[in-house]
């Protein structure tokens, strides 16, 4: 099964639904609070021009973000990922 990394703040609404859809769905993922990692921080922002785009996904090497989170793209990416 593909690694799954979820870059997250404790703050945001889109980090909170993205994790609770991973949950519910019995995915297991890493996740990386950026606003607690420097490594991670940079990662985000090196994937998103220069932004701090969160929820940022990291999925096997494939890197994208989704705010406002919207669950059905998500969805369609693990799937498409083998998730």
């Amino acid at each position: 099964m593909p690694e799954v990394k979820v870059y997250i703040t404790g703050w945001s609404t889109d980090c909170q639904l993205a994790k609770k859809f991973l949950d519910d769905e019995g995915i297991f993922y890493e996740e990386v609070d950026i606003d607690e990692s420097v490594d991670g921080a940079r990662f985000v922002e090196q994937a998103n021009r220069g932004k701090r785009i969160v929820p940022t996904f990291d999925i096997d090497g494939t890197v994208f973000s989704l705010k406002p989170f919207d669950w059905k793209k998500l969805q369609s990416e693990l799937e498409r990922l083998g998730v």
